[in-house]
């Protein structure tokens, strides 16, 4: 990203401009460069929307209209949850952090290297 990135080195070496560096200290996360014309390394994203693809979309299904589809869909994803962990026990780093599902969120600095109990829940629009 151009705006973030001032020089690229050999490999995932960087020099970040000044106020990307800024942002990440803030919101406490580490910057982490892929490899350019490297497309293996950034297909997180890609592979998840794929998994669920393929996960509630093979076959192909028809629905008579948009409510049909989204019921289905909710019923699915009930259907998942239920039989998915979506808690469990982390302990909380030096830099008041905690990791679940490859991401890592900001706690409460009173809870540093105490175990915590991480629950995901969905959010309704």
């Amino acid at each position: 990203m151009k705006t973030a990135v001032e020089t690229i080195f050999v490999g995932k070496d960087r020099r970040c401009n000044r106020h990307f560096l800024q942002m990440c200290s803030h919101y406490l996360f580490d910057p982490v460069a892929c490899t350019p014309a490297s497309g293996w390394e950034k297909g997180q994203v890609e592979n998840q929307v794929g998994l669920v693809r393929e996960r509630f979309f093979t076959p192909r299904l028809r629905f008579k209209n948009l409510h049909e589809l989204n019921a289905w869909l909710l019923d699915k994803c009930i259907v998942y949850a239920k039989a998915h962990r979506h808690a469990v026990t982390a302990s909380v780093s030096k830099t008041s952090l905690v990791r679940f599902d490859n991401n890592k969120y900001s706690v409460a600095g009173s809870a540093v290297g105490r175990p915590v109990e991480v629950q995901a829940i969905p959010i309704a629009s």
